[in-house]
Order: structure tokens, then C-alpha cells, then sequence
């Protein structure tokens, strides 16, 4: 019984991380005009930041292996947003080559 009680708080944070990501995402994205650059921004700024996030709670790793609670919590949960992963990852690479040519080719169009 304890076990899937602390099953489901890990997935409720990490909905809650996943959230947060999303909502940091689009507040950055804020000052960008254009509806189709804006969502490919976001998707890329989501994959960046939950890569930087991810960085940042390795050392939760070290406390999974140490069987440390807390840590294995934070380990858990940041892994379990859905951002987290390699197709996330991918989408994002895409949306940033299609924000590339997207930003070159509106730059083309103006005459810079």
C-alpha cells in the first residue's frame, strides 16, 4: 500500500514539474508576435529547459543509488514529466531547425 501511495505523488509532481515547464516555456516565449514562431519557441525552449533541469537533479541520482527517499522522490519525478525522454527531445530539434528556417526565410523576405 505504501508503495502505490508514493507511486501516485510521484506522478502528481511530476505533472506539477511538467506544468511548470510549460508555463516558464511560454512566459519566455511572451514577447514573440508570430503565432507559429512563438509554438515552435516554446517547444524548444521546454526541451531546453527541462534538459538544463535535468542536469541540475543528476545529483538526485547519487541519492537514488543511496536508496535516499527524498532524493529517489526528486529523481523520480523530474524524470517523470512529460518532456522528459528522447521523442520530447526530437520534436524539439525539429521545431528548432523549422524555427531556423523560419526566421531566415521571414529575414530573406524583409530584405535583411
Amino acid at each position: 500500500m505504501e508503495f502505490l501511495y508514493a507511486e501516485y505523488w510521484i506522478n502528481v509532481y511530476g505533472i506539477v514539474f511538467s506544468i511548470l515547464v510549460i508555463s516558464l516555456s511560454i512566459n519566455f516565449t511572451f514577447f514573440i508576435r508570430d503565432k507559429v514562431t512563438r509554438i515552435l519557441s516554446i517547444i524548444v525552449c521546454t526541451a531546453l529547459i527541462t534538459r538544463v533541469i535535468n542536469k541540475v537533479f543528476s545529483m538526485a541520482y547519487i541519492g537514488l543509488m543511496e536508496q535516499d527517499p527524498f532524493l529517489t522522490f526528486i529523481f523520480k519525478g523530474v524524470d517523470q514529466n512529460i518532456f522528459a525522454g528522447e521523442i520530447p527531445f526530437c520534436i524539439s530539434v525539429i521545431a528548432f531547425i523549422l524555427l531556423i528556417f523560419r526566421v531566415l526565410y521571414k529575414r530573406k523576405k524583409a530584405g535583411y
